[in-house]
């Protein structure tokens, strides 16, 4: 073949290229600009049902915001939480990292049997100080009183065998024994990880959310139940599945939505204990601890007690003079319903929302004994226990 013709083939494949470019330029300008009408003309969304959390809003254009820098920080955010089609790309990138073989999506571990396990957090040192200062004060200053402390440890602990192979998480059995040993001996600490060890294989966490199961709670209530002065406690249970599409926070930060999962309650066999309940968000009392309307909602996991409160007030007909502060995170809403039969009064207190007076609540309704109960990654991070018992101390 002479030089002539050579020349003229790659003319040809020349001008072939630069059309496919020029093509593909047009098609990705016509798509980027399809995207950015399409997110003009598209209302802004204030809830995600499928991250299950709440998405930025449009920030105030502000001098200060342009000197801190934070205006563009929030736009940023909103511009990611408000992007047109956003839970489908989040699920084809889910798809394109599996496909890779990758087992870490969005900081949540794809394990064994479809687990979706949380990575634990890095403990807020000053934070979790500050709480257990406020805790100990808080045991001096109520000496008359029962109180426990029970921390739960979260599924990546407890479900080593379901994590990807060599995948590091940090060992909580450590932070554990930390806090115990910050804690003061008049307050008793309740370390259910050996009982919930020996049960691991039996589904005591959910595969696509952060919370313990139902059946994880009552094994953790009959191993405290010596502790928390609880005789003879019940051990046959009726258990109805309400549930078998939950797909949790789990699923919803990661993008994995091949699996769902079952939620159960569990009501003794004998013995029907009669309650009134109410909270700090509903102006009537109701006579269940349950609400079956969130079962046709995104998190179902608020069918226990719908949902975190700041308060939530539970008197029970029993012939007993004990009642019980509870502080706690969403870790207690499917554990308190074993502690029914126990108390005539039940006070559970969530400090993230609470700002009134605990030491109101302590005289007014006479409570005799106190438990703290929260999951130990939320512990390790949060801070409103302390701000709620210090400010308490102060009143």
């Amino acid at each position: 073949m002479d030089s002539e013709k050579q020349d003229k083939i790659a003319r040809i494949r020349k001008k072939r290229w630069k059309r496919l470019y020029l093509i593909m330029s047009m098609i990705f300008a016509v798509f980027v600009l399809g995207l950015s009408i399409a997110g003009l003309l598209v209302r802004d969304r204030t809830y995600s049902e499928q991250e299950n959390r709440m998405l930025a809003e449009m920030p105030a254009l502000t001098l200060e915001g342009i000197r801190n820098k934070s205006f563009m920080t929030d736009l940023e955010d909103y511009t990611a939480d408000q992007f047109i089609g956003r839970d489908l790309w989040i699920s084809l990138k889910t798809w394109v990292d599996l496909s890779l073989g990758k087992r870490e999506l969005n900081g949540v571990y794809l394990g064994k049997d479809q687990y979706l396990i949380e990575i634990p957090s890095e403990p807020d040192t000053e934070h979790v100080e500050n709480n257990m200062a406020a805790v100990n004060s808080f045991a001096t200053g109520h000496s008359d009183l029962l109180i426990n402390m029970m921390i739960i440890p979260n599924a990546a602990s407890v479900l080593q065998d379901y994590l990807p192979a060599g995948a590091p998480v940090r060992d909580q059995s450590e932070d554990m024994e930390w806090v115990r040993e910050m804690l003061y001996t008049n307050v008793n600490f309740i370390d259910v990880t050996d009982t919930l060890l020996q049960h691991r294989d039996e589904g005591l966490y959910y595969r696509t959310d952060h919370h313990w199961t139902s059946k994880g709670a009552m094994y953790a209530f009959e191993a405290a139940a010596d502790a928390l002065n609880i005789t003879d406690p019940t051990e046959n249970y009726s258990v109805y599945t309400v549930s078998t599409t939950f797909q949790g926070t789990m699923a919803s930060t990661s993008g994995y939505h091949a699996v769902s999962d079952t939620i159960e309650i569990y009501a003794p066999v004998e013995g029907e204990t009669e309650y009134i309940v109410s909270d700090s968000d509903n102006s009537e009392k109701r006579t269940s601890i349950y609400d079956v309307d969130a079962l046709e909602e995104k998190d179902q996991y608020q069918v226990f007690f719908g949902g975190n409160h700041s308060l939530v007030d539970l008197s029970m007909a029993n012939e007993t003079d004990r009642k019980l502060l509870v502080f706690k995170d969403s870790y207690a809403n499917c554990f308190v319903p074993f502690l029914l039969p126990y108390y005539s009064e039940i006070i559970m207190v969530d400090p993230r929302y609470y700002y009134d007076n605990v030491e109101n609540l302590i005289e007014n309704y006479a409570i005799t004994d106190v438990l703290f109960l929260y999951n130990l990654d939320t512990f390790l991070t949060d801070n409103s226990l302390g701000d709620v018992l210090v400010s308490a101390s102060e009143s």
